[in-house]
């Protein structure tokens, strides 16, 4: 793209500039180095733009400038990457230019760790900010889509013009960034002149985001109103489609969202007039109940039917609009939610006519803003809360929760039921769920799945009659859950037996063998005979295991002895048509004990002639029956008679494997005396 440029313009260009986005996923482009671009463009500067780092072909290039731009504050350790790349390929250290919102909030951690860059504060809306030869207020500029196509990454929203219409917000919320990065509150930037640009330039766009953090506090929101409708964002307005030609309907979306507590029904009305889809209200804290379905109400009166809502979770005693909020907790979250959906129905009930409500919800948890990971706990919240939240969101892919089904199926029909999918093991959360028929599937397809299905329904339906069984034990078992971490250390840190039975359930299977020597006799027992889905899933998963290893099976021979073999040999009988290592793995596990009560191995032979096709299906599990009985000599016997037919089809296959597949493990592992026929056989 470079070089590219350069010859294309036919002279010596100012300067080269390179701009830099960290290389996390994000859903807007960088705004703020779009307009930087749009300004050294200007100068005839050559500016190239990447995400995270440059490619192959202009490794090695120093550049005059580099910009950087940061985002949240959790992302430190990407943009850290970012920086620390920029001086490497910059001429001029002092010349790493950093801005943009974590720069704005952490200025003292960007200057320790990097003390050579030159740190940007707050937004370029300043003569003279970057310190460029006749720079004038870069933030007025038309953002540069051009650079867009520098990099291989996609935006999911870029065909739109991204603007701001008013600066800063004025409510002085004590968790919002905003009055740092925008202290000023400014009502009303008009965006003609940037819109016409970007069509001339770059050709329209079909929407508009608007990124103002509070266009309700304007005192010129009618002007701003007026505007939108002038340029082509009336309600109901199209966009012909570049590709067919076709009316497309145009949306503006006030991105950052609408106060409830400034709705009034004068603004909804002009909202109503505008293609404004969807209405973001957010829904902060439970104290704002009465005003956010006021605000709910007045939009869905005046047309507006679709809205959405961010649901702050994991928060703390915070001050702003006025007043105090206490910290949230998990049942503020759920209550929250459920009005949401209930409010959704009532409003459809008195304005759904002539079309349907639709309210989204999206939970957002909440991080300090000097937080340099996403480790935050809020006072009311926990890691295995906090991680249950997460997995149940997963579903939605970020398009928020509006079905009334879905919600009570993921969340609850109850805080209680709620609280209890938050304290389930992780893996079994994302279980939950009925049966579904898939019209696709064969019949034997379907019956594997819904047998799988009822296996692990089974697990659910058991740690629920665990919890709810917890009485006293209930918060003792919270405090035992509530790091999301489930070693066998926090195993060892249950008193009673239902919290050891419930601690069970969170630990893999692995986890499970491997330790089950020192679990005890009382697991085993709950596992065998309370539940012994669990012991069967066990089974299942040793003999499924590609690479069984054999220390994890000694635990369960020293307690069991042969009826652990006894039972993994009937779990396999149920599924023969495995390649499994497993009963190699219980020899080992003997051998390492020093008590071989039974050769295993023998059966590993049996499935490689089976394999081959050497020995037939009633063949195979008339051996594995005699392997319930241990009888080597038997199972010995019935493979050496058909050790000619295996020798004659590996032959066919591959003639080493006669020496390297059979003489091997059949010589060496002793199951036939082959010292004297083997010779004769192999010759003959």
């Amino acid at each position: 793209m470079y070089w590219t440029l350069k010859k294309a313009r036919g002279f010596n260009l100012m300067e080269d500039i390179l701009l830099i986005e960290p290389n996390y996923a994000n859903k807007y482009p960088p705004l703020g180095l779009m307009k930087i671009s749009t300004f050294h463009k200007m100068l005839d500067d050559c500016v190239v733009f990447a995400k995270g780092t440059l490619p192959e072909q202009l490794e090695g290039k120093k550049w005059d400038r580099v910009y950087l731009s940061t985002l949240f504050t959790f992302e430190w350790e990407e943009t850290k990457k970012s920086i620390q790349y920029a001086l490497t390929v910059v001429k001029d250290e002092r010349m790493v230019f950093v801005g943009g919102i974590m720069a704005t909030l952490m200025s003292e951690l960007f200057i320790e760790t990097f003390p050579t860059i030159t740190l940007i504060k707050g937004l370029l809306n300043r003569d003279g900010t970057l310190g460029l030869r006749g720079e004038k207020c870069i933030d007025r500029l038309t953002l540069d889509y051009d650079i867009l196509d520098d990099i291989d990454y996609k935006y999911p929203a870029t065909d739109a013009y991204f603007l701001y219409m008013t600066r800063g917000c004025g409510m002085k919320c004590q968790f919002c960034a905003v009055q740092t990065l925008e202290p000023e509150y400014v009502p009303y930037i008009s965006i003609r002149d940037q819109i016409a640009e970007v069509d001339k330039r770059f050709g329209p766009k079909r929407n508009l985001l608007l990124m103002d953090n509070n266009v309700l506090r304007s005192n010129q929101f009618d002007k701003i109103v007026d505007e939108l409708i002038e340029l082509g964002f009336g309600k109901g307005s199209t966009y012909p489609s570049p590709r067919t030609g076709k009316p497309l309907h145009r949306h503006i979306d006030f991105n950052q969202g609408l106060d409830a507590k400034l709705m009034t029904e004068h603004k909804a009305k002009r909202l109503g007039e505008l293609a404004i889809t969807p209405a973001r209200i957010a829904f902060d804290h439970i104290e704002d109940a009465k005003q956010y379905k006021k605000a709910l109400e007045l939009c869905a009166k005046n047309g507006i039917k679709s809205l959405s809502n961010y649901i702050l979770y994991n928060g703390e005693d915070f001050t702003g609009k006025g007043q105090y909020y206490h910290a949230d907790t998990p049942q503020d979250l759920f209550v929250r939610m459920k009005i949401s959906m209930d409010f959704c129905d009532a409003l459809n009930d008195k304005y759904g006519n002539d079309g349907r409500v639709h309210i989204f919800s999206f939970p957002m948890k909440y991080m300090p803003l000097n937080a340099t990971d996403r480790s935050f706990v809020g006072t009311n919240w926990n890691k295995k809360y906090l991680r249950a939240i997460q997995r149940m969101l997963i579903p939605t892919q970020g398009k928020g929760v509006s079905s009334r089904s879905f919600f009570k199926a993921d969340f609850g029909t109850t805080v209680e039921e709620f609280i209890e999918n938050l304290a389930m093991p992780e893996d079994l959360l994302g279980l939950r769920g009925h049966f579904v028929e898939r019209s696709t599937e064969t019949k034997e397809d379907r019956e594997k799945r819904y047998a799988k299905w009822k296996v692990n329904h089974a697990r659910i339906d058991e740690w629920t009659r665990l919890y709810r069984s917890l009485g006293d034990d209930y918060t003792s078992y919270v405090e035992l859950v509530k790091d999301n971490d489930f070693s066998i250390d926090t195993y060892w840190q249950a008193s009673t037996p239902t919290l050891r039975k419930m601690l069970i359930h969170n630990l893999s299977y692995l986890c499970i063998l491997r330790n089950i020597e020192v679990l005890g006799t009382e697991i085993l027992t709950y596992i065998k005979v309370e539940f012994p889905s669990l012991y069967s899933e066990l089974l299942r998963y040793v003999i499924h295991s590609e690479h069984t290893q054999f220390s994890c099976l000694k635990g369960m021979l020293i307690l069991q002895g042969t009826i652990f073999i006894s039972d993994i040999i009937r779990a396999f009988i149920e599924e023969p048509y495995l390649t499994t290592n497993v009963f190699d793995a219980l020899y080992k596990a003997q051998k390492e004990l020093k008590k071989v009560v039974f050769d295993t191995r023998c059966l590993s032979t049996a499935i490689r002639y089976k394999v081959t096709n050497a020995i037939s299906d009633s063949e195979f599990r008339n051996i594995m029956r005699l392997g319930l009985e241990a009888d080597e000599k038997k199972i010995e016997m019935r493979l050496y008679k058909k050790y000619k037919q295996i020798r004659e089809t590996l032959r066919e296959q591959n003639q080493d494997e006669i020496q390297e597949g059979i003489k091997s493990p059949i010589e060496h592992n002793g199951f036939i005396p082959l010292e004297s026929t083997l010779p004769h056989i192999m010759n003959g």
